[in-house]
């Protein structure tokens, strides 16, 4: 008998030797082939440091006293906004950044709330002498950023283009709750399997079950794979996720993340019918859109009729017209 508890505890302890040296090898070549990816793929703005951990900011157009500020959907980097950035800087100053831990940011630790972020941005834009007021474009979860730097920072704010973005009586509804628990659980577990160097594992080996990027040109792709397999992107995106239900009970109300009083708005929305039955697609998210027009006395909405969630891949003019019509309200006749 003390044999055999012999032989179960020896078998106990070389299993676990052997998962503790695959773990630790697969951890290593995550760690090398990051810094490999780094390499090839450098950030293509600069590093800002925000008191001891850098995030990653692009600008472009000549420097003035009426710039853009761009903040993307979850997940999103500032990659998916290089082609408006470029359409923009042709007539004022426009920047794009990376959130903790996506992109070429470096990430957070501990759980962050959505007023963190608005401070990051803050940060950010402060270390950077990059000075206000500032044109927020909000892009979908960067919606709820922006109305809370909006909330946080009032005078350094000039105008809102909230782009596709979730109001609060959609986002903490039970549906909505459920599926930023469900999308934070599986791009936790998404971290953990990058972080062990599994998920890059599995793109090489079975490319066809595990290629996230089927739909990206191939002269994007390296780069776009490079980051998907950083595993601070998959955790940054389970703690956004993680944001919603941070917020208490009690102030999952209805214009929580703050009103605009007069300030200018513009709403743009993806297109609400369906192209070939011309059924309402989101009739809820028709509702939704409305009640963020309604947070300012000064707003507009505008349907961008052949879009989905990425309008700016799609109608790109749509979001350049939001822009050029809050730049207009301030004064500024922006070159064509």
């Amino acid at each position: 008998m003390d044999g055999l508890v012999y032989l179960m505890l020896r078998g106990v302890a070389v299993a676990t030797a052997v998962v503790g040296l695959c773990a630790l090898s697969g951890a290593a070549y995550q760690h090398f082939s990051e810094m490999s990816d780094l390499r090839r793929y450098p950030p293509p703005g600069r590093l800002i440091d925000i008191g001891g951990r850098r995030l990653h900011l692009l600008c472009a157009g000549k420097v003035s006293d009426h710039t853009v500020v761009i903040e993307a959907g979850s997940g999103n980097d500032v990659t998916l906004w290089q082609g408006i950035l470029g359409r923009v800087s042709r007539f004022t100053h426009v920047c794009a950044y990376d959130r903790a831990g996506l992109g070429w940011s470096d990430p957070a630790s501990g759980p962050r709330s959505f007023d963190d972020r608005a401070r990051d941005l803050h940060s950010l834009l402060q270390q950077a002498d990059i000075r206000g007021p500032y044109i927020l474009v909000g892009h979908s979860y960067g919606g709820h950023v922006v109305r809370r730097f909006a909330a946080d920072y009032p005078q350094s704010v000039s105008g809102i283009v909230l782009i596709d973005s979730p109001d609060e009586v959609w986002s903490f509804a039970a549906e909505g709750l459920l599926d930023a628990q469900t999308i934070g659980a599986q791009e936790w577990w998404r971290g953990l399997a990058a972080q062990f160097g599994l998920l890059r594992v599995g793109t090489v080996l079975f490319p066809d079950r595990f290629d996230p990027l089927k739909a990206v040109p191939e002269d994007a792709r390296g780069e776009q794979m490079a980051l998907y397999l950083r595993s601070s992107r998959h955790f940054a995106i389970a703690d956004e996720m993680a944001a919603y239900t941070a917020v208490p009970p009690e102030e999952r109300s209805p214009y929580w993340f703050g009103r605009l009083g007069d300030a200018p708005l513009v709403v743009v929305s993806r297109g609400w019918n369906d192209p070939e039955t011309g059924d309402q697609v989101y009739p809820e998210w028709d509702e939704a859109q409305k009640r963020l027009a309604s947070l300012s006395t000064n707003s507009v909405h505008i349907v961008a009729a052949r879009s989905g969630h990425m309008v700016q891949f799609t109608e790109p003019g749509v979001i350049l017209g939001a822009i050029r019509r809050l730049l207009e309200q301030r004064g500024y006749e922006p070159s064509k």
